[in-house]
């Protein structure tokens, strides 16, 4: 089975079950990953997940923005958890778009970014 390593610096780092238990697992201070020829320090490890979670997670049907402050969410499992710490649930009171499922994508939360962006211009500028 394959995991990925999310560290703290939001290192991405592909490792087998067997590469856990004899490098990671149990292990302290920094470690020598020689399939990578790179060096980990243990104490940086945010999170092991499964690769299928991982691309679940990852994947574009599973990450929206909310429409009120666009904060990001993904959807595991059926339930919608913030994205910078899927231990939290989402408030459906407070996000009403999470609520109903009508959250919008990357881009058109950049778009609406730019927008409200070139509308503060057009104020200051008169």
């Amino acid at each position: 089975m394959e995991y990925i390593i999310k560290t703290f610096s939001k290192s991405e780092i592909p490792v087998t079950k067997e590469q856990l238990n004899q490098k990671i697992i149990g292990k302290s201070g920094l470690v020598y990953l020689d399939w990578l020829d790179r060096w980990l320090n243990v104490s940086a490890i945010e999170q092991i997940i499964r690769k299928s979670d991982y691309e679940i997670e990852k994947s574009d049907k599973n990450v929206g923005y909310a429409r009120e402050d666009g904060a990001k969410f993904v959807k595991r499992f059926g339930v919608w958890k913030c994205a910078e710490n899927t231990k939290l649930i989402v408030d459906m009171n407070y996000y009403r778009s999470v609520a109903e499922d009508d959250l919008i994508s990357e881009e058109e939360y950049k778009n609406q970014k730019l927008i409200k962006g070139k509308n503060v211009k057009k104020l200051l500028n008169g």
